[in-house]
């Protein structure tokens, strides 16, 4: 039996550390055996551009400069004693003279062994003992390290670049989140919730009309103070994501596209690009979401309305462009140029091109980056119809007033009915089935109930799947959030929620009026309204 060679360019630029000894591992590695062997025609390349294999497979910084070489070099003994015992193929001479590969070089194989053992060697003894990869797993032949080139690459520096999700960063879209969450439960708390919990808890106590009075009297309190307070703040929030998420988005997309990550590894590089995966989420749930509340409470404006869709879509843009790992070249230039503190491996890091097969996909994977999207996209949709729809019944400028009238709370009530006659203006655009227009009020406040629930439990879902999906992707990848290194862009993310959090304080305390009155200026003035509640 004989050996057979052939020649390839190696243009897949995810060629991995684990894949080239994966390769190695899988050949017979007996010259006796049958085997083929490829040789990647954009490896063992020496000054000049000359590719030569004798020459590069003895120089430790041109074995690990790239893993076309190191899948060359791998496999040089192998070919070496092949070629000394006649054990080659016909037409494989002409493909090892092409690569500079003779049996004159058999020293130089053991050479090119002992520069890969010496190498993996020193960086196993670096690593600390709890490390799995320990040096007892470098004794033996070359061969033996196919068994754990997994293992070499446990310890491979790779968290997120620190502005994609540096600690500050991270916590910052917690916060995002978390305050959308928040402000969505306390909406149905003091619109309505509260009702029904205050006479639970006071119903054995004052019985039921006694706790039914003090419940009318507690969603008084929540219409004509909580409920406006909160939604006031909760505008300032939407512009501040929006504005924030943008900003973000589009960084993304430049970095994405130009390079300039500065990864240290091909596993840090990776996990940079899911992070954007995960990160693109924040700038169309969370939106959506929130505008669905403001939608609600009759405060989606035209301004509003636009900056989340624009928002979405920079979003969605970002989403769908991290979704396949592509690194540009100015970032595969720079791995080239990592430098290591192992003299034996070249000064190189040797697990540079590290790479985990196994890693989360947050674009494809069920409820992720691309179903949340297009749910997105589907209720965002229905809010802009409406939009346009309610945007034709304002009054003419010339019944407006100069008067700014107190925040009217977020009442369901007048949120189905938008949504009722919606649905109708839609059944007339063929949109939704036509019998809608024809069934009674009743019949329409269930199927409005219906739908506004499933929407809000989607959203919900999909809420737990982006915490499935962070908490999977960080569990899988050990130590993508770096150290807690608080740099400018930190601090900022997370400051770019604090003002929201202050006016919500602020209306609390001081009261809607006194806001109001410090920024209206000119003629205009602030007439103070409560309209009649019925809980």
């Amino acid at each position: 039996m004989s050996i057979t060679l052939q020649s390839l360019a190696s243009d897949n630029v995810l060629y991995s550390f684990q894949d080239a000894f994966r390769s190695f591992s899988n050949s017979t590695h007996d010259v006796h055996g049958s085997n083929v062997i490829t040789l990647f025609s954009n490896g063992c390349h020496v000054e000049n551009g000359f590719r030569d294999c004798g020459l590069a497979c003895q120089e430790p910084s041109l074995i690990f400069e790239n893993t076309a070489t190191l899948h060359n070099c791998l496999h040089y003994p192998l070919i070496v004693q092949a070629i000394s015992e006649q054990a080659l193929e016909y037409g494989s001479g002409t493909i090892a003279q092409d690569y500079n590969i003779s049996a004159v070089k058999v020293a130089g194989a053991t050479s090119t062994t002992n520069a890969i053992q010496h190498c993996l060697t020193d960086y196993a003894l670096s690593m600390p003992k709890s490390s799995k990869y320990s040096s007892s797993a470098c004794g033996g032949s070359t061969r033996s390290l196919c068994y754990n080139h997994t293992n070499i690459c446990q310890s491979v520096y790779a968290p997120v670049i620190d502005d994609i999700a540096g600690i500050g960063i991270y916590t910052s879209y917690w916060m995002q989140n978390g305050i959308a969450l928040v402000a969505f439960a306390l909406l149905r708390l003091f619109d309505f919730w509260i009702y029904y919990v205050t006479i639970a808890l006071l119903g054995c106590v004052y019985g039921l009309q006694g706790a039914k009075a003090k419940a009318e009297g507690t969603i008084r309190l929540g219409v004509r103070h909580r409920v406006p307070n909160l939604i006031s703040a909760l505008f300032e929030f939407q512009k501040a994501q929006c504005f924030f998420m943008i900003a973000v988005q589009a960084a993304a997309i430049i970095v994405v596209k130009q390079g300039g990550f500065e990864a240290r590894t091909l596993q840090q590089l990776s996990n940079s690009y899911s992070a954007i995966t995960l990160v693109a989420i924040c700038g169309y749930l969370p939106v959506v979401f929130t505008l669905l509340n403001l939608h609600g409470a009759g405060k989606d404006s035209w301004y509003i309305t636009l900056l989340s869709t624009i928002t979405v879509i920079i979003s969605g843009i970002t989403a769908f462009t991290t979704k396949r790992f592509a690194p540009s070249p100015n970032d595969l230039v720079g791995l080239h140029n990592v430098t290591g503190s192992w003299a034996s491996c070249g000064s190189r890091n040797p697990t540079t091109f590290c790479l985990s097969p196994h890693t989360v996909d947050a674009f494809n994977y069920g409820g992720g980056a691309k179903h949340i999207f297009i749910f997105c996209i589907v209720v965002l949709s229905f809010l802009v119809i409406d939009k346009v729809r309610t945007s034709r019944t304002i009054l003419p400028a010339k019944a407006r007033t100069k008067e700014i009238k107190y925040p009217q709370r977020i009442n369901t009530a007048t949120l189905k009915q938008r949504a009722a006659t919606g649905f109708s203006t839609l059944s007339r655009l063929s949109i939704v089935p036509s019998y809608y227009s024809n069934l009674d009020n009743r019949t329409k406040k269930a199927v409005i109930n219906l739908i506004y629930g499933i929407v809000w439990i989607l959203f919900l879902f999909f809420y737990c799947r982006w915490i499935y999906l962070l908490s999977k992707w960080i569990n899988h990848q050990s130590g993508v959030i770096g150290p807690s290194t608080w740099t400018f862009g930190q601090i900022v993310g997370i400051t770019v929620w604090v003002p929201s959090l202050i006016q919500y304080l602020y209306l609390e305390t001081r009261g809607m009026v006194e806001w109001f009155e410090q920024h209206v200026a000119g003629d205009h003035h602030v007439v103070q309204y409560h309209p009649s509640v019925e809980p």
